[in-house]
């Protein structure tokens, strides 16, 4: 049995060394079209604030690692077109420009995204850096001593995590942001309290402001928007990405509207013996009940797994995502799984929310900090959809109670009776998500 795996971060090299120990004997072999594998995407922020200071324990596995498991790693080897018919592959080797075919018996496609680019006037004339894979950060990092100010477009999570980060180098971070939020994902009343933090630590917040060109001025960039103008020494894109599956387009695969694979949850595509997991994939949605893209980590490691134990006809499951996740900004984390309001409230008026504010701990043991808590619900059926976490403590464990809870359809009157462990250091009597879903009456 001979698997080929296209891509080697996140999904692939998780599927190939699943696939190792569930079958010792099988042919595995990795094209991945850059010059990194298995390393942790988003650690890059942090690396580039010098919270985590070697590049290298971003790094899970070494092709080395990987080939005293006797899995094959080709690096800068693109896959440029896929023949289902023939259970075949051409590759590019991208050092020595030749092409060549490879035939498979099993396909695995985890070719993960590539940073979209603004379609502005004169951004082909300025350098403009991105943040996507391991080389963009090495790029980064070697340009930004000499970048004193510094223009981030764009407010999603890359954004933020780079403003965060970048604002302790002694920089001046300039954030553009195209909406009238940053973090469009959160509630509005969540993402002010995101963007007062991060106007706190000294971010320049541009909200409302559309870009519309890129100018050279000596060896300064002039972004121009439709607010001002203002030049900076780096510009920094962070607008979004997409599945890397343009390779598909001559070929049957069923693709999402954006390019992404539809798979089933064996994560089996349309076509047999062709997998895909991974950022290059949609996920089944639970609360939503339709395909999603949401391209995490956490979804393209589990992805991974699911599609190597099918592949060696181990039939398990991947049921879907709600899409849980979870940012620092400064001090305080802010957390979000299930829905919003503003998502909830496409699906219909019956759904609302109620909002706390409760210390982390017992008030009067130390270090006890104010969380904020959100949750949304049915008001028919009192099942909550969603939940949104914002303070400097007990952000994390909180949301991850809440994503089971979500998971399972829980009540409000179910939630209220959980079992909640309670010392003063760690929780009031009361927890604050008891608390606030008491409030679902």
């Amino acid at each position: 049995m001979k698997t080929i795996i296209i891509g080697g971060v996140a999904a692939g090299m998780t599927a190939a060394a699943k696939l190792r120990r569930l079958d010792p004997k099988r042919e595995i072999i990795v094209y991945e079209k850059g010059s990194d594998i298995s390393y942790s995407g988003c650690g890059m922020p942090y690396f580039l604030g010098k919270i985590v200071k070697d590049e290298d324990k971003l790094i899970a596995r070494t092709p080395d690692d990987f080939k005293k498991d006797r899995i094959t790693v080709n690096l800068n080897h693109e896959v440029i077109q896929l023949d289902t018919m023939n259970k075949r592959i051409k590759v590019e080797d991208l050092k020595n420009h030749q092409t060549f075919l490879d035939d498979f018996d099993q396909l695995l496609i985890a070719t993960g995204t590539s940073y979209k680019k603004l379609k502005i006037p004169g951004h082909d004339n300025v350098p403009i850096y991105y943040l996507n894979q391991l080389h963009d950060m090495k790029k980064l990092e070697d340009a930004l001593p000499k970048a004193k100010k510094i223009a981030i477009i764009g407010g999603g999570y890359i954004g933020v995590e780079l403003a965060d980060n970048l604002i302790h180098l002694d920089k001046e971070v300039h954030l553009f942001q195209r909406g009238s939020h940053i973090l469009s994902l959160y509630d509005e009343d969540l993402s002010e309290k995101a963007m007062n933090i991060l106007t706190d630590l000294g971010v320049k917040l541009h909200v409302n402001t559309s870009l519309k060109a890129y100018h050279q001025k000596d060896e300064k960039i002039l972004v121009e928007t439709n607010q001002t103008s203002l030049t900076f020494d780096m510009v920094i894109e962070a607008v979004g990405v997409y599945p890397n599956t343009a390779f598909l387009s001559s070929s049957d695969m069923l693709l999402d509207n954006n390019g992404a694979i539809i798979t089933n949850q064996h994560m089996e595509s349309n076509i047999k013996d062709i997998y895909a997991a991974g950022d290059c994939t949609t996920y089944h949605h639970l609360i939503l009940e339709k395909n999603v893209y949401m391209p995490l980590g956490t979804h393209a490691n589990k992805t991974g797994r699911i599609a190597a134990e099918n592949m060696a006809d181990i039939k398990t499951t991947f049921p879907g995502i709600i899409g849980t996740n979870i940012i620092k900004i400064g001090d305080y984390a802010l957390a979000k799984t299930g829905l919003s309001l503003k998502e909830a409230k496409k699906l219909g008026n019956h759904y609302q929310s109620v909002e706390i504010e409760a210390y982390h701990q017992t008030s009067y043991y130390p270090g006890a900090e104010k969380l904020y808590v959100k949750l949304i619900y049915n008001d028919q059926t009192k099942i909550i959809v969603g939940a949104s976490l914002f303070g400097k403590k007990g952000v994390s464990d909180r949301i991850n109670i809440m994503a089971l809870a979500i998971t399972k359809k829980m009540t409000a009157q179910a939630f209220q009776t959980l079992d909640f462990a309670y010392a003063p250091p760690f929780s009031p009597v009361w927890d604050p998500l008891l608390i606030a879903a008491l409030q679902i009456k």
